[in-house]
């Protein structure tokens, strides 16, 4: 078996600790019946596997799904040249990865160690599978989910050398973090184990940061997107073809819009400048989504709904962001960063919100160095117990808070008002109140940032009395809302005062008496903006309500105005997906 022949790795082991091996243990445990192997013989065929068989190999970009018979087979990864054997699994379990669903590169090598029989699916049959056997598509899935947490655990996936105090690292750390990459980051300041992976492939400090991926193949100094094609997520537009409907934004109005469009039979496109997930995937826990009594992560949600999508046929067209919209009302074209254009018959803005930022005073200096706006990396970037500072009062803030000082860490929230009850929601406030690792300070605004290299304190004036200080802090989680993504939509479509998105009932009265609208039989759908044909659903749209089944909601419902304006009747599929029609 070749290596990746990356000098890290052993010594990072034990780094994963006993709770990745307990995780591991735990999925050992989990095994096919008979009849659900029954309904997998329908869609594969079985193979004799001899010893020293690769089933599939670490950094390949696809692989079948395969069910153990007889005999046994190792999950190995490759780190300094040496074999680092996993786990073990055998008769009645499964091999395969989340990249089986998602098209990601793999991070593990599947050998066979004792001879015997495996039932081997491939991955466009498996979704058969799955859309007919609900609990066997759900126990598939949940199983994955869970070998991907593990494999993080493990400390698999991809290297990315470089220095804390590089702006290029930050940027890739995040983007792997957003769009939920197994990855180690080796610090060429502090880890010795970043000199020795520069020397092995011979590459000077000044190249950082690398991103090294499994199978061996090294990144100097990737963009997001190099990097992402590496990996294997998102694609570039379809050329000279147009889609039936564009989402611009992969939050939950986007990904919602996504799944009901794709399922109907529309050929359709999800773009985003980031990740799949938008916000709520930064977002530790969600306890109020209706139909998860014990809560979700956001991570989790953003990952179920993102093999939603891809299941029912959406391009995920990511990482690009949209700078321009022209075209008419039967075809916009959408102007990308990347210098890609993109034609589609409709469109639907589900673009959200961009972080606000503090006016504080070494703010911009400590910008990845300590101060976050996501409390998505945080614990793996400070140490155990090390203190934390939290800005905002609404329920990101609250959440964040209650995860943090579950991991051990001190936690202060900072807010402006004199009550979080008039910002975040119930069940949290009287969890922050029960705490006493959690202190609220209100009337407090942030004035100052310091440390040395790294983020160590914070200068806290309470406004009600003018006086000031200073309080330790390893971290600085800014939540203090966002405003909207819009400003390469002015001129275009109608906008409010902050920029928000004016749809349907809002616009003027007289809207369908005026250009583009002359001619029409109709006033504008509820969430139809000032041009025809393009719809605007979640955080982005004027009046909307702040909340994820809200957007959820309307990612859904803009659906069926597209149906309707491309004179399409939703609820009424194709008998097979529609593919892109020639422009």
């Amino acid at each position: 078996m070749t290596s990746e022949g990356d000098p890290a790795g052993p010594a990072r082991k034990d780094a994963a600790g006993g709770e990745g091996q307990r995780a591991a243990a735990a999925l050992v445990e989990l095994r096919l019946v008979e009849r659900q192997i029954a309904l997998l013989r329908r869609e594969g065929e079985v193979r004799s596997a001899a010893a020293g068989d690769i089933l599939f190999r670490e950094g390949d970009y696809g692989h079948d799904f395969i069910v153990i018979l007889a005999g046994q087979v190792a999950i190995v990864d490759h780190q300094a040249g040496t074999e680092r054997e996993l786990e073990t699994r055998g008769p009645g379990e499964f091999v395969a990865e989340l990249s089986l669903l998602t098209g990601e590169r793999l991070f593990t090598t599947a050998v066979v160690t004792e001879p015997g029989t495996v039932l081997v699916v491939p991955a466009a049959r498996l979704q058969a599978v799955i859309g007919r056997d609900q609990g066997l598509g759900q126990w598939i899935i949940r199983t994955m989910f869970a070998r991907r947490q593990w494999l993080a655990q493990m400390q698999t996936g991809l290297r990315i050398v470089g220095s804390r105090s590089s702006p290029q690292t930050r940027r890739l750390l995040e983007f792997a973090a957003r769009n939920r990459l197994p990855h180690v980051w080796l610090d060429t300041d502090t880890d010795p184990a970043a000199g020795r992976v520069l020397a092995h492939h011979n590459v000077a400090a000044s190249q950082t940061p690398v991103a090294v991926m499994r199978g061996g193949e090294l990144l100097r100094q990737p963009s997001n997107a190099e990097l992402a094609r590496a990996a294997g997520i998102g694609t570039r537009p379809a050329t000279g073809s147009t889609y039936d409907v564009a989402i611009i934004g992969a939050g939950p109005a986007g990904l919602a819009a996504a799944v009901y469009g794709a399922s109907e039979g529309l050929s359709t496109a999800l773009i985003d400048a980031q990740a799949v997930g938008g916000q709520i995937a930064t977002t530790s826990r969600i306890e109020n989504y209706l139909g998860f009594p014990v809560g979700v992560s956001g991570e989790e949600f953003a990952e179920r709904a993102y093999i939603q999508a891809l299941r029912f046929g959406a391009s995920i067209v990511l990482p690009a962001t949209a700078t321009g919209l022209s075209g008419d009302s039967t075809a916009h074209v959408i102007q990308l960063d990347t210098g890609d254009h993109l034609t589609s018959r409709a469109l639907i803005i589900a673009t959200g919100v961009t972080y606000r930022t503090l006016d504080a005073t070494g703010l911009d200096r400590f910008s990845g160095l300590g101060v976050f706006y996501s409390p998505l990396t945080v614990h793996d970037e400070i140490g155990p117990g090390d203190p934390v500072v939290i800005v905002g009062g609404g329920n990101s803030a609250g959440q964040a808070a209650i995860w943090l000082a579950d991991l051990g860490h001190r936690i202060t929230i900072a807010v402006r008002g004199t009550d979080l009850a008039a910002s975040m929601s119930h069940y949290l406030t009287e969890r922050i109140a029960g705490r006493p690792d959690i202190e609220v300070r209100y009337r407090s605004v942030l004035r100052v940032l310091d440390g040395a290299e790294w983020l160590e304190r914070i200068e806290v004036e309470d406004t009600s009395v003018g006086k000031r200080e200073t309080l330790p802090a390893a971290a600085l989680i800014v939540l203090i809302g966002a405003e909207p993504h819009t400003e390469w939509l002015a001129g275009t479509i109608l906008l409010d005062r902050g920029g928000y998105i004016i749809t349907g009932p809002d616009l003027s009265p007289d809207t369908r008496h005026r250009s583009p609208w002359t001619g029409r039989q109709h006033d504008p759908y509820l969430l139809e903006t000032s041009l025809p044909g393009v719809f605007a659903a979640g955080d982005v749209r004027s009046g909307s309500v702040k909340r994820a089944a809200a957007a959820v909601g309307e990612g859904s419902i803009a659906v069926r105005f597209v149906s309707e304006h491309l004179d399409r009747r939703a609820g009424f599929a194709t008998t097979a997906p529609a593919g892109l029609r020639p422009a």
